[in-house]
């Protein structure tokens, strides 16, 4: 691990507030993926609220099989491994209740983030964070999920891919000037622990304003792309259940989207 940012059991510990629900915190070098690890911890046991954090990341994945590089030393990646009392259904809002909470961690470090549904933390117009939630269930109920967040801390210009120049940020580069990894993971913890435990006793709508008011795509021109179809419309926000309200092209309501990707979206509100 880098020496000089160097992420630790130990110093976690110190730096996240009493009463959380983190149980078990795993730190690992270089792995191919946290949530392949934090996978076969779970099935094999592992307790509600072990954190599972990786100094870098060779083979992260994010939503739609799409592959994620992260050096060492510069950024965070961590899977938290819950088992909520869920319909299967009701899963997937965790990815959302895990966006708020990032949300909240950035901005208590001084650096205002935008949520770009289902799973994206925007910093600007350029995303700067991603979530990937996985489950594994049985008898309609969920055994485990795995909540994954890759952020952006430290990354420069120069380390981001050719191919994402001009759509990847990071804190960094953002606020112009460096974070300590583990303050913010910290943070991340910390509020993921508090909205978490909103969601189990209210429900998605008990973090829903944590979400509306920093949402990106609301007022924007989208493309959607869901079903095997894309159409153009307009994002409305999300509902109490997560879902994206979207407005066709040529109509005059919104539906409720529970799954879909946003494959193009305007600048400028409106």
């Amino acid at each position: 691990m880098n020496g000089e940012d160097r992420i630790t059991a130990e110093g976690l510990l110190g730096r996240l507030s009493p009463g959380g629900p983190w149980s078990d915190i795993v730190c690992l070098g270089t792995i191919e993926s946290t949530n392949g690890s934090a996978m076969e911890m779970a099935e094999g046991g592992a307790p509600h609220g072990t954190v599972v954090v990786a100094d870098g990341q060779t083979g992260g994945r994010g939503r739609m099989g799409r592959r994620w590089h992260s050096p060492p030393g510069r950024n965070i990646h961590v899977s938290v491994i819950l088992r909520p009392f869920l319909p299967v259904a009701q899963a997937p809002r965790l990815s959302l209740v895990a966006g708020v909470a990032l949300a909240d961690a950035v901005e208590a470090a001084g650096v205002p983030g935008s949520l770009k549904w289902p799973n994206d933390l925007y910093l600007g117009e350029r995303k700067g964070a991603g979530i990937l939630s996985e489950m594994a269930s049985g008898a309609g109920r969920v055994r485990h999920v795995v909540v994954g967040v890759g952020i952006n801390v430290n990354l420069v210009e120069d380390e981001i891919p050719g191919e994402l120049r001009g759509k990847a940020t990071s804190l960094r580069i953002r606020a112009g000037r460096t974070f300590p990894r583990a303050g913010i993971l910290a943070r991340f913890l910390d509020a993921f622990g508090i909205r978490y435990a909103d969601f189990a006793a209210g429900g998605f709508p008990a973090v829903r304003d944590g979400w509306a008011r920093r949402d990106f795509l609301a007022g924007r021109r989208i493309l959607l792309r869901s079903g095997g179809r894309e159409e153009w419309g307009v994002a409305g926000g999300v509902d109490a259940e997560g879902a994206l309200l979207f407005r066709r092209d040529g109509e005059d309501s919104s539906v409720a989207v529970h799954s879909g990707e946003i494959a193009e979206y305007s600048t400028v509100t409106g």
